[in-house]
């Protein structure tokens, strides 16, 4: 016999969540969320997580509904356990992920009054989520059962609808709270109301405007940012590259590829934002997709900004990342893509798109020049990992250098690519590619991480949950590496300690108490020669982490060099005719 718990608001939480497709649930151990774990923990119809650091538990409900494009829910008990939620709301909330917290609370009458774990909960996300709501233990009365079951279902649209993301749920729980009854099956279930989003269609005056603006414009650029990934989206962006006035600029983490589209921002540009910034001004910007890593791409378009800039994409309609917004287009990339190849259109005949291309192949020659005798620092080593990472897996970066690194070398179409950049923290990235793994287990699931990061996010090897599809490449460096690639922090005498953070730690000792096979290399050789046994599943069953320290002091310098030697002397003024 199942049971369920004694609190029935708990059990129209459920049955909403069943009803929404809500796939998961990662428990926080406490006491106070006992009708939650009572309601949940025996009903197979959940995908059900059981982790001990909050932060951790959270980051990993978000890879999870990030791999399944579904609501993931994570709940704790009362009290600060739900601050320790706040890193990764923010994330989900920049990235539209329908993270759902549900947090035990006090009985709202001890608020501020000397109960232990109680703190205003209430609102405490209010910044950074889509919606919040306050449910019944005990609903009473039927306008209360009928409250419930509308601020459930509302909360949950909000996170999975147009422009979705993080949702609170808080549920004041008297005492006691391990009651429990058996299941009604009988239960007499209400109507769940369904919002039902129509395909945006652009009016005649809007299509006019873009016809008109497509004619006129001879220099066309379109950015795609952070972006799942989206086959149909591809194949318009494939059709649409072939307008020579048209340059398609892509990052790994858009998970976009083609032979057409320009991969690697800040390789390419670097040979002319010196030299003649505005030889590739474009007039008209087209933009989709989330966060660009490129800071370089951002800062030269805010100060040679195009006439027009579009923005496509529910999420943040209005967010002016290159201080030159026009028009914003809350709808689906690839819909708006559509109008743009309605044979209708006159096509322009600028080589703007053919000549950002042309650069791209002349760097992309440099750059292979480089590497046939590259020095061993971080930028040799990544471009033997980027390499190496199975086909038809996912490759998470962490944040920081890494993933600025990793956007250097061209994406491989069977590679999928992940990374935390709704707000860019080195916090909760293993935790959020470890949730990943387990969401989708079928692939095997990698990660580049920093050692700063690594040993931030540590805990998320703190469980009984570690698959055996998830490998961690530990770049250590003694320090964080971005301080010294960036401009400033050189000129402050507190570097070294305050900004760099020198540590001495190692990774082996973590992963022998969390019994993680633990690998070591220091140079090209012993990575080399340890990858086949690193990769190995049918005699390894544990994840694995290959700590692979390079030089503090030479990879600043060897990346400065590596940017010099990829630079085009000289760049021939574009013709538009």
């Amino acid at each position: 016999m199942r049971y369920m718990s004694a609190k029935p608001g708990v059990e129209q939480l459920k049955n909403v969540f069943i009803e929404r497709g809500v796939r998961g649930i990662v428990f926080s151990p406490g006491s106070r969320n006992a009708p939650l774990v009572v309601a949940f923990y025996d009903d197979d119809r959940f995908e059900k997580l059981v982790i001990p650091d909050e932060r951790s538990a959270a980051f990993y409900a978000l890879g999870m509904a990030e791999q399944w494009d579904a609501p993931v829910a994570v709940m704790c008990t009362s009290g600060s356990a739900l601050l320790n939620y706040y890193p990764a709301v923010s994330e989900a909330f920049y990235r539209n992920i329908p993270l759902l917290v549900v947090s035990a609370d006090r009985p709202l009458e001890w608020t501020d009054q000397g109960d232990g774990q109680t703190i205003r909960q209430t609102g405490v996300f209010q910044n950074h989520i889509v919606a919040e709501t306050r449910m019944f233990e005990k609903p009473d009365h039927a306008d209360q059962k009928w409250w419930n079951r509308r601020e459930a279902n509302r909360v949950i649209q909000k996170a999975i609808g147009q422009g979705g993301g993080p949702a609170h749920i808080n549920f004041p729980f008297q005492e006691p709270l391990y009651e429990i009854n058996a299941v009604n099956e009988n239960s007499v279930s209400m109507p769940t109301a369904r919002y039902e989003m129509p395909k945006a269609v652009l009016r005649d005056d809007q299509l006019a405007m873009i016809e008109k603006a497509w004619r006129t414009h001879s220099r066309k650029l379109i950015i795609c940012g952070q972006l799942p990934p989206n086959p149909v989206l591809q194949g318009k962006l494939k059709q649409l590259a072939k307008d020579k006035s048209v340059a398609i600029v892509v990052e790994n983490t858009s998970n976009l590829q083609d032979q057409r589209f320009i991969h690697c921002i800040d390789r390419t540009i670097n040979s002319f934002l010196d030299e003649a910034p505005k030889i590739f001004q474009p007039d008209l910007l087209i933009t989709m997709g989330g966060a660009v890593i490129s800071k370089k791409i951002k800062k030269y378009l805010r100060t040679y900004g195009p006439e027009m800039h579009w923005k496509i994409g529910a999420e943040f309609p209005m967010m002016d990342t290159y201080q030159h917004l026009s028009h914003t287009f809350p709808m689906a990339p690839e819909t708006f893509i559509d109008t743009l190849l309605d044979d209708r259109l006159d096509r322009n005949v600028s080589r703007y798109g053919e000549q950002w291309k042309q650069l791209d192949y002349q760097v992309q020659t440099l750059h292979d020049d480089y590497f046939q005798d590259a020095p061993y620092a971080d930028l040799s080593v990544f471009e033997l990992l980027m390499d190496v990472v199975p086909d038809n897996s996912t490759l998470h970066f962490a944040n920081s250098s890494v993933v600025r690194y990793g956007q250097l070398f061209d994406p491989i179409k069977v590679i999928q690519y992940y990374c935390n950049r709704g707000t860019s923290g080195i916090d909760g990235s293993m935790s959020t590619a470890i949730g990943g793994a387990i969401a989708k287990d079928d692939r095997m699931h990698t990660i580049i991480v920093g050692d700063l990061s690594f040993f931030y996010d540590s805990n998320a090897l703190w469980n009984k949950y570690l698959p055996s599809n998830f490998r961690v490449f530990l770049i250590n460096n003694g320090g964080g590496g971005i301080f010294s690639i960036i401009p400033g922090p050189h000129s402050t005498p507190a570097k070294k300690d305050y900004f760099v953070t020198t540590n001495d730690a190692d990774a082996e000792s973590i992963c022998s108490a969390f019994d993680v096979n633990y690998y070591e290399a220091k140079d090209m050789k012993s990575i080399s020669n340890q990858l086949q046994a690193f990769y190995e599943r049918q005699t390894n069953n544990r994840p694995a982490v290959m700590e692979i320290h390079t030089p503090e002091e030479e990879n600043a310098q060897v990346l400065k060099t590596y940017f010099e030697k990829i630079k085009i002397p000289s760049i021939v003024q574009l013709d538009d005719e």
